[in-house]
């Protein structure tokens, strides 16, 4: 949710809305997951519920684009995470 901008024109700012409501967690996801924050840099979770919850996410082109252009931008800056390889992965190098 972070690479995500943060300011745009109208139409940008509701996909981003959008966006953001359908990649966060529902109340009932987190209670099911028993999400804890013990202290300010430190967020913890049932990981074996985690693993049994997959589910597929749908995210529209103009989002899917936008998170494509900043992880390609950021790997020719040389600035990726080693938290967003995976991404990375999905958005870029096995997009279909």
């Amino acid at each position: 949710m972070d690479l995500l901008p943060k300011e745009g024109d109208y139409a940008a700012l509701k996909t981003l809305r959008r966006s953001r409501e359908m990649l966060s967690f529902t109340p009932e996801e987190l209670e099911e997951l028993e999400f804890s924050n013990p202290e300010p840099s430190i967020l913890k979770w049932n990981i074996q519920k985690a693993a049994k919850m997959g589910r597929d996410i749908p995210v529209d082109e103009w989002t899917t684009n936008t998170v494509r252009e900043i992880l390609i931008k950021m790997s020719s800056e040389k600035k990726l995470t080693d938290q967003l390889f995976v991404l990375y992965e999905k958005f870029v190098v096995h997009y279909d």
